[in-house]
């Protein structure tokens, strides 16, 4: 299923599981870009005697939200991808030690 030649190392799945802070930072980041954009409309929207103000929210808000979106789900994304690396991890260890007892069985 995996190829050998591709699999990561325990020590290069620690590493990366060690960068979990990262990550969070990626989510919060998205979350505040939202934020930011419900604050932009917000404003945009009270004053409605400017016509170039509102426009101008129009402009920036859907792509604001759309990046905070795409924040918010790499950092889904990653979180998933290091729980299945702590998983392969698992596996692995489990699988040593049942290779470890067998040989010393057999001794």
């Amino acid at each position: 299923m995996t190829d050998d030649r591709n699999s990561l190392t325990t020590g290069e799945i620690e590493d990366r599981i060690d960068q979990l802070g990262r990550y969070s930072r990626f989510v919060r980041a998205g979350f505040g870009v939202i934020l930011v954009a419900f604050l932009l409309a917000v404003v945009g929207k009270l004053p409605y005697n400017l016509d170039s103000v509102p426009s101008a929210v129009d402009a920036v808000l859907l792509p604001l939200i759309f990046v905070g979106m795409g924040l918010l789900l790499f950092g889904i994304g990653m979180h998933l991808h290091l729980m299945h690396l702590n998983l392969v991890d698992q596996l692995r260890r489990r699988h040593e030690e049942e290779a470890g007892d067998g040989e010393d069985a057999e001794s």
